[in-house]
């Protein structure tokens, strides 16, 4: 599990401070996952608002992800099931690229990928 969780909006803002009022004002109902976070050192850290190039590893996901939806969808409306379609199947082209050889054998053209 991660120890420090990094994010950019109101939203997860809000979602942590939820979480810090549920904790406070309901310890007896979640006594016990308050204390798993607290021993696991859990702490929300977050970038500053509108820098999403502080976000680094993930928002360069997004970014390859709006990218093919911008290349396969363009100006084109779709119904739901043409839009979860077409988000699986931009899933598995990022999930079947290289991110590094597992060998360094020059004949080997296994890579390590995200799937």
């Amino acid at each position: 599990m991660l120890d420090r969780f990094k994010y950019n909006g109101t939203t997860f803002q809000g979602a942590a401070r939820e979480l810090r009022e549920m904790f406070a004002a309901a310890s007896k109902f979640y006594g016990e996952v308050a204390a798993i976070l607290a021993n696991k050192g859990t702490d929300w850290t977050f970038i500053p608002p509108n820098t999403p190039h502080c976000g680094g590893l993930w928002e360069a996901g997004v970014k390859s992800n709006k990218h093919h939806l911008k290349r396969v969808i363009g100006d084109h409306k779709l119904t739901f099931e043409e839009l979860s379609t077409v988000l699986v199947e931009i899933e598995a082209c990022l999930n079947s690229r290289p991110l590094y050889p597992l060998t360094n054998e020059v004949d080997d053209l296994t890579a390590l990928t995200p799937a």
